[in-house]
């Protein structure tokens, strides 16, 4: 039966299983960590809606981790393109002018340069986020 209560937790033995897959265990591995069986696990992401919450909670903090790091590392990333271009590297400018549409005529999207019209997509993405 799920647990649909917003207040509930994940039990020890869910945080176990959840410490193992969001570490990159495979579910029979994060199954034997948590001393449940891997049906148990499976059972746990369909329809134990307290425990995939936090899964989900998990999985969106590991990317948002990633992206910041990635983002950390974009002014190195920049200078060794930049580096690769001044000596000519053709692949490298190919890919630069790839990754910014001026190839496919598909540029990245710049958002509004109004107040209003930025706060009004941010409500539109804050809607679409939680769903």
């Amino acid at each position: 039966m799920p647990r649909k209560t917003t207040d509930s937790q994940p039990t020890p033995q869910q945080l176990t299983v959840l410490e193992a897959l969001l570490s990159g265990s495979s579910v029979t591995d994060a199954a034997e960590a948590g001393a449940v069986d891997r049906s148990t696990v499976h059972r746990w992401l369909r329809s134990d809606y307290v425990f995939r919450a936090a899964y989900n909670r998990g999985l969106g903090d590991r990317r948002d981790a990633a992206q910041k790091r990635l983002i950390a590392l974009a002014d190195t990333a920049m200078g060794v393109v930049e580096h690769a271009l001044k000596e000519g590297d053709a692949r490298t400018a190919i890919a630069v002018l790839r990754g910014t549409g001026l190839l496919s005529g598909d540029l990245v999207f710049i958002g509004p340069g109004n107040p209003d019209a930025v706060a009004e997509l941010a409500l539109i993405d804050d809607a679409l986020g939680s769903m």
